[in-house]
C-alpha cells in the first residue's frame, strides 16, 4: 500500500516538473527587433535646447508662496512660451496653439482626416523646487543649464523637460520637411502637473470634451527604460504605465481631558498616545498584497528576458505567485506595485512640555490599487483603530485609481513597437504607476492613457528624480528625438 502511495506520489511530482517545464519552453524567445530607419538626428542640438530650457525656472508653487517667487515663477513660464516660438518655427507654423490657465499650452496639429480621433502627447514645463539645504550638493547649479560629462544638468531635465523638448524637436524636424500627419496629434504641455493640474491639463481636457473630443490615445510620462530596476533583470525595460494609483489622505484626530502634565492620565489614554497606538494599528493592518492586473502581465511580459529557473517562475504564477509576492514585498518600490500603500506624513499634538494637549492629530496618506477604492479603505481604516475616541476622516483631493489601458489595442501595440525599433533588445511590459499624473484628466474623453517617457533610469538615478544633480544624457536626448520621430511617423495609416 505504502509503495502505491509513494508511486502515485512521484507521479505526481513527475508530472507536475513537466507542466512547469512545459509551460517554460513555451514561453515566446525575447523579440529583438531590429532598429528602424529615422532622420539623422543632432543629439548634441537636442540637447543645447534641454540646456536652454532648464535655465527657465518654471517651478510650480504650492498655495500660500510668496507672492514675489509665484511671480518670478510666471514670468519664467512667459519665458519658457516664447523661447518655444522662437526655438521651433515650422512646428509653430504647421500647429494652432491655445493657452490654459495663464501658461498651459495645447498645440494642435491638424490632420489631414477629420474622421481620425487625434492621438494626444503630454508632458509639463513645470518643476519642483530645489529643496532647501541641497543647493550645494549639487555638481552643477541646478537651473544654469550646463552640459558637463556627457550630460545635460538641472532641474527638470527627467521630470519632464526632457521628453518636453524631445517631442518637440520630433515635431520641427518632421514639420520642416513639410511632413503633415493623417491623425491629428495634440500636444498638451501642463504648468501646474506638480500641484495637481488643477488649471492646466484638467482645463484643457474640459474644454476638449465641452468640443465633442474624443481622444484614441494618450502618452504622458509615468514609465521610463529601466536598467537594474528589476531583479533578475540584466536587459533594459521599457515600462509602459497602462493605469495609476490614486490616493487620499486621512485626517486622524485623537482625543482626551488634557490637562497638566504633573497629573497625566495613563500614557496610552492621552491624546497623543491613543494617536500613537491609532497610528500603529493601521500599520499593523496592511491592505492584502495580490499580483493582479497590470503587475501580474508586467512579470510574464519578463519571463523571456530572465533566466530559465526565473522564467519557470514567471511562466507558472499559478503556482509561484506567494514566491513572487514575497520577493516584491521585500521592497518598497516594488511593494508599491501589489497594495494600497500606507504612509503617515503629518504629525502635531501639543505646544508645551508641562501640558496635556486635548487632541493630537496625524495625515496618512494611501496610494490606492486599483482593486480598491477609497470608500474600502476609510472603512479598513475606522475598523483598524477601533476608538471611538479617535475621529477618521477623508481631506479634500482625493483621487481614485485610474481605469487600465487596453494593452491589445493599437496605442499599447503601436508603442511596443517604435520602443523595439528605437532601443533594440529592450524588453516592453505594461507598469501599474505608483504616482499620479496629468493624464488623468483625459480618462473621461478616452479609453486608453499610457504613461511612458524614452529616458534611461538606473536605481542610481531613481535617487534624481525630484532630487538631487537630476540629469539626462547627450545621447539619451538624441535616442528620445528618434523616438518620437518614429512614433508619429507611425501613427500613418499603412504603417501602425
Amino acid at each position: 500500500m505504502l509503495k502505491r502511495v509513494l508511486a502515485g506520489l512521484a507521479g505526481l511530482f513527475i508530472l507536475l516538473v513537466a507542466v512547469l517545464v512545459g509551460r517554460t519552453l513555451m514561453v515566446p524567445a525575447l523579440d529583438v527587433a531590429a532598429a528602424g530607419d529615422a532622420a539623422s538626428i543632432d543629439a548634441e542640438r537636442a540637447a543645447a535646447h534641454l540646456a536652454q530650457a532648464v535655465r527657465f525656472e518654471t517651478i510650480s508653487h504650492q498655495r500660500g508662496a510668496a507672492a514675489e517667487d509665484v511671480v518670478r515663477s510666471e514670468a519664467a513660464m512667459t519665458g519658457f512660451r516664447d523661447w518655444l516660438t522662437a526655438t521651433y518655427p515650422a512646428f509653430t507654423a504647421a500647429t494652432s496653439r491655445e493657452i490654459f490657465g495663464g501658461f498651459s499650452l495645447l498645440y494642435t496639429w491638424q490632420g489631414t482626416d477629420a474622421a481620425l480621433d487625434p492621438v494626444l502627447l503630454m508632458s509639463h514645463l513645470d518643476v519642483v523646487p530645489i529643496a532647501p539645504g541641497t543647493e550645494d550638493r549639487w555638481e552643477q547649479a541646478p537651473f544654469a543649464g550646463t552640459i558637463a560629462d556627457g550630460f545635460v544638468w538641472g532641474r527638470g531635465t527627467i521630470d519632464t523637460k526632457a521628453s518636453l523638448v524631445a517631442m518637440v524637436e520630433a515635431a520641427e524636424m518632421l514639420a520642416a520637411k513639410d511632413f503633415r500627419p493623417t491623425r491629428t496629434i495634440m500636444f498638451a504641455f501642463g504648468h501646474d502637473e506638480e500641484i495637481g493640474g488643477g488649471t492646466g491639463n484638467k482645463a484643457i481636457a474640459t474644454a476638449l470634451q465641452e468640443r465633442g473630443v474624443k481622444l484614441h490615445w494618450v502618452n504622458d510620462e509615468g514609465g521610463v527604460i529601466g536598467h537594474g530596476l528589476l531583479p533578475g533583470v540584466t536587459a533594459p525595460v521599457a515600462m509602459i504605465g497602462v493605469a495609476e494609483k490614486g490616493s487620499i489622505s486621512l485626517d486622524i484626530v485623537a482625543y482626551s481631558r488634557g490637562g497638566h502634565s504633573s497629573m497625566p492620565s495613563p500614557a496610552a489614554e492621552t491624546a497623543i498616545g491613543r494617536l500613537a497606538r491609532a497610528l500603529e494599528r493601521i500599520g499593523d493592518a496592511p491592505f492584502k498584497s495580490r499580483l493582479d492586473g497590470a503587475t501580474r502581465w508586467m512579470i510574464e511580459d519578463l519571463a523571456p528576458g530572465v533566466p530559465f529557473l526565473q522564467r519557470m517562475v514567471y511562466a507558472n504564477l499559478w503556482l509561484f505567485e506567494p514566491v513572487v509576492r514575497g520577493v516584491m514585498e521585500k521592497s518598497p518600490t516594488s511593494a508599491a506595485q501589489i497594495h494600497t500603500t500606507i504612509a503617515p506624513t503629518i504629525i502635531e499634538g501639543g505646544n508645551k512640555e508641562n501640558v496635556l494637549p486635548p487632541e493630537a492629530r496625524a495625515v496618512v496618506n494611501f496610494r490606492i490599487h486599483p482593486r480598491d477604492n477609497a470608500e474600502k479603505i476609510i472603512a479598513h481604516v475606522r475598523a483598524a483603530i477601533d476608538d471611538p475616541d479617535v475621529k477618521v476622516e477623508p481631506l479634500d483631493g482625493i483621487r481614485e485609481a485610474s481605469q487600465v489601458s487596453n494593452i491589445e489595442g493599437d496605442g499599447y501595440r503601436l508603442l511596443t513597437r517604435v520602443i523595439g525599433e528605437s532601443f533594440p533588445g529592450t524588453i516592453t511590459v505594461p507598469y501599474l504607476v505608483v504616482g499620479g499624473t496629468d493624464s488623468r484628466h483625459y480618462l473621461p474623453i478616452t479609453d486608453n492613457v499610457f504613461r511612458f517617457i524614452p529616458i534611461h533610469m538606473s536605481p542610481d538615478d531613481m535617487a534624481r528624480f525630484h532630487g538631487t544633480n537630476e540629469r539626462v544624457s547627450v545621447a539619451n536626448m538624441g535616442e528620445a528625438v528618434a523616438f518620437y520621430v518614429r512614433l508619429i511617423e507611425a501613427m500613418e495609416p499603412g504603417a501602425e
